[in-house]
């Protein structure tokens, strides 16, 4: 028995409300069940009742038993002053309020049909890693696009937090921000967070300085990465000559990362992370204020154009200091860009969509996601091997974000899918 099955019941009035009493025996009639709280406090605010003749309005707690409104605190939280009545599966104890008054309570295990049990039951308790899988092609067409939605725009907002999070870390400096953002998803996961340490370390006021220039941008890029040590080649020691004197300027030193954070294990050498940063040099040098045109683009093509920059002649021939590729170049491809794209740009304009309370920057974010590419891994072979037909980078961060924060969290009834299985 999980609380959320007793969430789903009281929203959606699934139990027997024929001469509906409380413990001690008082009528209750219920007229507003009031709206689900996913904030702190009481799970249903605003609720109206008439209990015993009298109307009552205020909030609804619920919990598998009554002890557990003692065993959270609630004895001692004015929050909870105003509840109204406790909705339990069952009532084992008498329970009182910070202001000493004692609670209705309306107990829920004798007014459930068995069936809506066990429907409930077989979700939550399924060992899958997308419970609703075997029942999936049940579900209406118009219940699953919803929930896309939902999950599209909660994803967006989910990473948004991250962003405002590290812009109040850079004193409210958009520039910062999107530098180390975008820095963080040219590591592409496996080297994410040392790209990250980079960015935080080597600041983008320093680059700014440099905008253009595409030696010392380089240098300062591989020197504060850790790259410029040991045997060089005549490349590399042309870089480290540049990046001693500017370290020396700049007061770097001693703020390098270790070559041994960054991950090569299990990369194709297109992947390298000596070729993602210079990718990245390629690209600051270029567009080293960029986060003026990532929000106010015109056409996506715009965006593609500002990645579509060349790398040093060194790193057409290379894949590493002093070593040779057959290739001819190290360009970024289209499905790298388009993860930057869905990474940074997108969460970028739903950041400051929030921020300043404009709407038409997360329409934005939307609109581009749904101009880009589907991503392609383990979770969305899932869902087209269930028969979903993902369009485009909207929908494919949607069913993500649906299975990582509701399937295998196991919140089916919390989820649209899951509620119109069991009511079917």
């Amino acid at each position: 028995m999980r609380e959320s099955f007793l969430h789903f019941i009281w929203q959606f009035q699934k139990f027997n409300t024929i001469e509906l009493t409380t413990h001690d025996g008082l009528s209750v009639q219920i007229y507003a069940i009031g709206h689900y709280n996913t904030n702190a406090g009481p799970d249903f605010l605003n609720a109206k009742l008439l209990i015993d003749d009298i109307m009552w309005y205020g909030h609804i707690e619920l919990h598998i038993r009554s002890s557990d409104w003692n065993k959270h605190k609630h004895q001692h939280d004015e929050a909870y002053n105003n509840v109204v009545l406790h909705v339990v599966w069952e009532h084992d104890i008498e329970v009182q309020s910070v202001n000493g008054a004692s609670l209705p309570v309306l107990e829920l295990q004798d007014r459930i049909h068995p069936e809506l049990l066990r429907k409930c039951n077989q979700l939550i308790k399924s060992p899958e890693q997308i419970p609703c899988a075997a029942q999936f092609g049940r579900v209406r067409d118009i219940d699953k696009l919803s929930m896309l939605d939902q999950m599209g725009v909660q994803r967006l907002k989910q990473k948004s937090e991250v962003i405002l999070n590290l812009l109040e870390k850079n004193k409210g400096s958009w520039e910062e921000t999107t530098y180390q953002l975008l820095a963080k998803n040219f590591g592409f996961k496996t080297n994410d967070e040392p790209f990250l340490k980079l960015a935080q370390s080597l600041h983008h006021k320093t680059l700014i300085k440099h905008a253009g220039q595409p030696l010392p941008v380089a240098a300062l890029i591989f020197g504060m990465a850790g790259f410029l040590h040991g045997d060089l080649d005549t490349y590399g020691h042309e870089l480290n000559k540049e990046y001693d004197y500017l370290s020396k300027k700049y007061k770097l030193q001693g703020f390098e990362l270790l070559q041994a954070e960054w991950k090569y294990l299990r990369l194709r050498p297109g992947n390298f992370p000596t070729v993602r940063l210079a990718q990245f040099a390629a690209f600051m040098t270029r567009n080293v204020k960029c986060f003026d045109q990532f929000i106010h683009y015109q056409k996506t093509k715009d965006l593609l154009t500002l990645f579509e920059v060349d790398v040093d002649d060194y790193w057409q021939q290379h894949y590493d200091f002093g070593k040779a590729s057959n290739r001819s170049q190290n360009a970024m491809g289209k499905s790298s860009i388009d993860l930057i794209l869905i990474n940074t740009v997108a969460p970028l304009l739903a950041s400051y969509s929030q921020y300043t309370d404009e709407i038409s920057f997360m329409d934005k974010a939307i609109d581009l996601l749904q101009t880009v590419k589907a991503e392609r891994n383990h979770i969305l072979t899932m869902w087209g091997e269930l028969g979903f037909q993902v369009k485009d980078a909207f929908d494919s961060q949607a069913l993500i974000e649906l299975r990582n924060e509701f399937c295998l969290k196991k919140k089916c009834l919390s989820c649209k899918i899951g509620v119109n299985l069991i009511n079917s």
